[in-house]
């Protein structure tokens, strides 16, 4: 990556030397665009981040998932049996790999569980395409985060400058019966153990950015429980008339 930055650097440097030679002021001054107002974003986020571009070389994509046992109503979390803290099945994109793709593999290396997507009374801002049926369940991503990782060094000389991680959340769920398969991750996650916990339990052992990913998750979770039931007994409603 140092090296790739280093020619991308070169590259940059001699287009804005020849661009400087060649480019003439502009006749008139252009104003710049009016400032617009910050969103107001929900209780669910962290406020809005100013607007950003980063180029291929400073960001990185991943997905993760939160999965959910229906008939128990328990959530699957992942217990790093090393460094003794839990977290829930996320990890970086393979090249030529969907986010969904993503998601799937990750929930399944890291729990040991194979997933589907839970669909969800999601209120996504995405749009539906117009060929679509009509319904108020999707299996979008709920959750967006952003963290930074800062430079790495190497014997004093600098081997990474850091970048943006940037992961897509998905709920997903098991099967009733699912028991989880052992020596399914990466060589270096074969200390993960994971477990099925209730809703408070979770909440006692989540933290950071992936404690507001589950109270988010929960909350359409139970939303979506009550539309069912409603949908249910309305259609139950409508056969007796």
């Amino acid at each position: 990556m140092n090296a790739l930055s280093n020619a991308v650097s070169q590259v940059f440097r001699s287009g804005q030397g020849s661009q400087r030679q060649q480019t003439r002021p502009p006749a008139q001054q252009s104003l710049p665009p009016p400032r617009r107002p910050r969103p107001v974003l929900s209780e669910y986020s962290t406020p809005s981040v100013p607007d950003s571009a980063w180029a291929s070389l400073d960001f990185m994509q991943g997905a993760g998932m939160v999965l959910i046992q229906r008939n128990t109503h328990k959530i699957v979390m992942v217990f790093e049996t090393k460094r003794d803290y839990w977290f829930f099945p996320r990890g970086r994109k393979d090249i030529g790999e969907s986010l969904e793709q993503t998601a799937l593999r990750e929930a399944y290396e890291e729990s040991g569980h194979r997933a589907h997507f839970l669909p969800l009374l999601n209120p996504t801002r995405q749009p539906s395409a117009p060929e679509a049926p009509p319904s108020e369940l999707n299996t979008e991503p709920i959750f967006i985060t952003i963290a930074s990782w800062g430079p790495k060094y190497h014997d004093g000389r600098l081997r990474s400058p850091g970048g943006e991680y940037l992961t897509s959340w998905y709920v997903g769920e098991i099967l009733e019966d699912a028991i989880p398969e052992t020596g399914t991750g990466m060589p270096n996650e074969q200390h993960y153990r994971s477990e099925l916990l209730t809703y408070e339990e979770a909440l006692q052992r989540a933290f950071g950015q992936e404690l507001m990913i589950l109270k988010y998750a929960w909350t359409i979770y139970q939303s979506t429980l009550l539309y069912r039931v409603q949908s249910d007994h309305a259609a139950q409603l409508g056969d007796g008339k």
